[in-house]
């Protein structure tokens, strides 16, 4: 287990920046990254950086979020990151191949090649803060990009680990981390990239993209949003509750871009909804939750207060939980019942352990309508056994994805790519999708003489 007595508790000098980033070009230019071979080199190289110090990143994840749980841990932020690493190493040289083009030969012979972006910048966000920055550096790596690290400083203990760690495992001339707050991260942004990749909220999404703009640098933004779940009028609501309560509350205390944030259920069937989501909130955490294993506690005092400030704006509207600790970090899983549009919560993601239910008079119609009204979620989740409502859904409401009869994001799918659209984020990654989100499609024509 490595020491964090032996880490520097001081940021990445803001001096060094420019000379990072242009040491990284220089690699770049020097064509060190493009071959298969030292691709599948430094993928490998990462995931054993990920298989020889579990216990060190368990210990940094849990010192930056109190009580989180080592299962938890282990497979989103270990398991989960070495099986991408895994799926571009088996299948890179496929990936690398160049794409005949049929329509060309009567000019002679068209391919398409993927080529590395270049240059790249990587920021990361505090709630899941190795899966969602190594997962986007195995992609760069494997598309034969360099690329700078840049973790959130709010997940202290881990940027530093990652700090510590990566220059012992990958090529530094090619791989950096930076270490700091905004002061680093806008001397970053002063720098010319060839892609930016950045997980975080729409404001600071909106901020990075300015940025790139000054530079024509293209950017892949995974956001989150107001993230809505559909409960038709004949779905077993005892169903609807199981999934909902462990992706809402359970998974990460609620700190997740893809967690549903407010329910939609006809009038009629919003009082059983709530006693049903309050009997499984009962049965997962028990008689008094913040006891419970299974309930991490919120990110920082900040959080904490911003939480606790929703709770009291929308006090007249709490039917479930509401208590708070701020010593703990603590914010009891509760329910606003009774929301509309105009109803405080409904303005802003929530991103913790508060779920919205909005009563309405046609589940499908007025569903459709609120949905179109907000912006575009990352996540949306229906619930229902009924085809044509189902479809409606589908096909009249816009999301990054889409789950039937899960809470459950299309995250956790390998197959699936991840993303979202419109004010949730533009881009996608995962798997094949994170190869080519850092690579360039190149058409090449090879004319005949």
């Amino acid at each position: 287990v490595l020491s964090y007595l032996t880490m520097s508790s001081s940021y990445t000098p803001v001096s060094l920046i420019s000379r990072m980033v242009r040491s990284n070009a220089e690699s770049f230019a020097k064509g060190l990254t493009l071959s298969a071979q030292y691709r599948i080199e430094q993928l490998n190289a990462l995931k054993l950086l990920i298989a020889e110090n579990i216990e060190s990143i368990v210990i940094a994840e849990q010192q930056d979020m109190l009580k989180r749980a080592r299962p938890e841990i282990e497979i989103i932020e270990c398991q989960m990151v070495t099986q991408e690493i895994d799926q571009l190493i088996k299948n890179l040289h496929n990936y690398m191949a160049p794409q005949s083009v049929a329509e060309a030969s009567v000019m002679g012979k068209g391919e398409l090649l993927y080529c590395p972006r270049g240059n790249t910048l990587i920021i990361g966000p505090w709630n899941f803060p190795l899966n969602l920055v190594l997962v986007p550096l195995a992609g760069a790596i494997a598309a034969g990009c360099t690329a700078i690290v840049k973790p959130s400083e709010v997940s202290e203990n881990v940027s530093r680990l990652l700090e510590k760690l990566l220059p012992l495992y990958l090529d530094s001339r090619c791989y950096k981390v930076v270490h700091g707050g905004v002061a680093e991260t806008s001397a970053l942004l002063k720098e010319k990239f060839d892609l930016i990749f950045f997980t975080g909220g729409p404001a600071v999404g909106k901020i990075i993209a300015t940025a790139a703009a000054k530079h024509l640098t293209p950017c892949i933004l995974e956001l989150g949003g107001k993230n809505p779940v559909v409960v038709d009028d004949f779905i077993d609501l005892d169903k609807v509750a199981k999934t909902v309560v462990q992706e809402r509350y359970a998974l990460n205390c609620g700190q997740v871009c893809a967690a549903p944030e407010y329910v939609l259920v006809s009038e009629k069937r919003q009082g059983a909804l709530i006693d049903a989501f309050k009997r499984e909130i009962g049965e997962k955490f028990g008689k008094n939750p913040q006891e419970s294993p299974l309930l991490c506690r919120l990110k920082n005092k900040k959080h904490w207060e911003r939480l606790k400030n929703v709770l009291d704006e929308n006090k007249q509207f709490v039917v479930y939980g509401g208590g708070s600790d701020a010593d703990d970090l603590y914010i009891e899983p509760s329910i606003v019942a009774n929301a509309d549009l105009s109803t405080p919560i409904m303005k802003d993601e929530v991103f913790g352990p508060i779920l919205t239910v909005v009563p309405v008079k046609d589940i499908e119609s007025d569903a459709i309508k609120i949905i179109q009204t907000l912006p575009k979620p990352l996540f949306m989740a229906v619930f229902s056994e009924d085809d044509k409502f189902v479809n409606a859904m589908v096909t009249r409401t816009d999301s990054g994805g889409l789950s039937v009869n899960t809470a459950s994001s299309h995250f956790v799918v390998p197959g699936f790519p991840f993303g979202g659209t419109g004010n949730s984020g533009m881009g996608r990654y995962h798997h094949k999708y994170t190869f080519e989100a850092f690579s360039h499609q190149k058409p090449v024509l090879y004319a005949k003489i």
